[in-house]
C-alpha cells in the first residue's frame, strides 16, 4: 500500500489550542507545517515561507516545521483561515502570500460553516471535515 503524501498547509487563527486540535484531526492527509496566531506575524512569516525560505520558524511554535530540521521542512500549498479572522486580515495575508506563491490556495472556515454543518461552537472535528472538503474542491477545480 502506498504511503499518503499529505498536503502541507499553514493555519491562521486566534486560538493555539484549537489550532493544535485541528492540526491533529487533519492528519494523515493534510499536514499543518506552520501556524500563525496574529496578523503581524502572518505578514512576516507566511510570504517568506511560501517563497521557499524554510529557515522561517513559526513564532507560535506550532506546526511540523517548528520541530523538523530544515531539510525536512515543507513549503505549504494553502493557508487555512479560522478563528475570527477579519476580511481585512484575509485580504492582507492573501495578497502577501500571492506575491510570493501565485498558485497558493486560501481556505476559510467561519462560524457559519460550522453551524451549517450542524455543530455549535468551535467543534474541531467539524472544522477539520470542512477544511478537507474545501481544499479538495479547490484543488480539484484547479
Amino acid at each position: 500500500m502506498a504511503a499518503i503524501t499529505p498536503i502541507p498547509v499553514v493555519t491562521y487563527g486566534r486560538d493555539a489550542k484549537i489550532a493544535e486540535s485541528v492540526r491533529e484531526k487533519l492528519l494523515p492527509d493534510i499536514e499543518v507545517v506552520h501556524s500563525c496566531l496574529d496578523i503581524n506575524t502572518a505578514l512576516t512569516e507566511l510570504p517568506a515561507l511560501f517563497g521557499g525560505e524554510l529557515d522561517v520558524l513559526p513564532a507560535s511554535g506550532l506546526g511540523t516545521n517548528a520541530t523538523f530540521p530544515v531539510e525536512k521542512r515543507k513549503v505549504p500549498q494553502a493557508v487555512f483561515f479560522g478563528g475570527g479572522f477579519t476580511d481585512d486580515e484575509f485580504e492582507k495575508i492573501s495578497a502577501a502570500v500571492k506575491a510570493r506563491a501565485p498558485g497558493a490556495y486560501f481556505i476559510k472556515v467561519q462560524k457559519r460553516d460550522v453551524l451549517a454543518a450542524g455543530s455549535f461552537g468551535p467543534n474541531t472535528d467539524t472544522i477539520a471535515k470542512i477544511y478537507r472538503k474545501k481544499i479538495a474542491a479547490a484543488m480539484g477545480a484547479a
